[in-house]
């Protein structure tokens, strides 16, 4: 009995230690969101989106940049896919050399999903004593063609190496004597930092911080397996494929539907056109777009946040006309 007379007192103290259980209000949802981007009727403008803020972080001209390098992780340099730019590797040669292409079934494009191992400059280093060297070889650049539809040319690039702090380079127009070098910064807080060949090579930075944008409604090009169209421009919206993923989900249920429930059973992916394009249809009669309400899909933010998103349309009406262009589209977190 003593012995109980002990346990109770000290229970009561440990009991007394622990604070009561305070309720948690969960996160508000809010209602159904809507808004629209401008890409513009020639399609010229390239739109990063954030849906926690529902606002655009930032918009370019799609033409003022031609290739973006990795900020973090890895090495990889990937092409602008607005401008259907596309690179040959001619492997280990000397640069002043190069002044013709090989044949046109040498060029190669990035793949639209976004997996860098099948990228069209690859894995241009390798790693020696744990430092980055690079393996030296010579690309030629067909740069395709800006927003205002002028040809780029072709350019031929070497990347001499790169460290923590960023990548150098040499570049020249094909036929050029002149040769330029720029350095591109690894600026921490960003997937990839773009760049110009024009003016002797410039840095713009163009992309926003890693966390401030989820959706990217770009022109882009991808393949099909259709004689004639293999490679194709279309306009649609990516993901932020480092810090975001996303799934296609059931088009044959509501919209109302698409439940935080349901969101569980539906498996993410990080490939990069996986919202894409096909959510729109056009006439080839009217040259009208037509958005198919049941295209639904999930998108899972840097901070891990579950939304639903859909397109309810693609043009707008300026001037009394329906100008294509602007994509517009709801979505709700879940």
């Amino acid at each position: 009995m003593k012995k109980l007379f002990y346990i109770l007192p000290i229970l009561f103290l440990l009991n007394s230690c622990f604070k009561e259980d305070v309720a948690v209000n969960p996160y508000p949802r809010g209602d159904i969101t809507t808004n629209q981007v401008k890409m513009g009727s020639q399609y010229e403008h390239q739109v990063y989106f954030d849906l926690s803020s529902n606002s655009v972080v930032k918009t370019n001209l799609f033409g003022i940049w031609d290739l973006s390098f990795q900020a973090y992780d890895d090495y990889y340099v990937k092409m602008n896919l607005g401008r259907d730019m596309a690179i040959q590797d001619l492997g280990k040669v000397e640069f002043e050399s190069v002044v013709e292409p090989l044949s046109n079934d040498q060029y190669k494009r990035d793949v639209p999903s976004g997996n860098m191992d099948s990228s069209a400059i690859g894995k241009w280093w390798e790693m020696v004593n744990n430092n980055v060297e690079s393996k030296n070889h010579v690309y030629i650049i067909d740069r395709g063609r800006d927003h205002n539809r002028v040809k780029g040319g072709k350019w031929k690039m070497m990347i001499l190496g790169a460290n923590n702090s960023g990548y150098t380079i040499i570049f020249s127009e094909l036929k050029s004597e002149r040769i330029d070098t720029l350095f591109v910064p690894r600026t921490d807080g960003y997937n990839y930092i773009t760049m110009s060949f024009e003016n002797g090579g410039e840095v713009n930075n163009l992309e926003p911080p890693s966390t401030d944008w989820d959706l990217y409604f770009t022109t882009y090009t991808e393949f099909f397996d259709v004689p004639g169209f293999e490679i194709y421009p279309v306009r649609g919206a990516l993901i932020n494929d480092r810090l975001c993923s996303a799934a296609e989900a059931d088009s044959t249920s509501e919209f109302s539907e698409l439940t935080a429930e349901v969101a569980q059973s539906i498996t993410f992916t990080k490939r990069r056109n996986v919202i894409g394009y096909s959510w729109k249809e056009p006439d080839i009669n009217t040259g009208v777009y037509t958005v198919n309400p049941l295209k639904k899909y999930l998108i899972k933010d840097p901070n891990g946040f579950i939304y639903k998103l859909r397109f309810v349309g693609f043009q707008k009406i300026i001037d009394g006309k329906a100008e294509k262009g602007y994509p517009e589209f709801e979505f709700k977190l879940l």
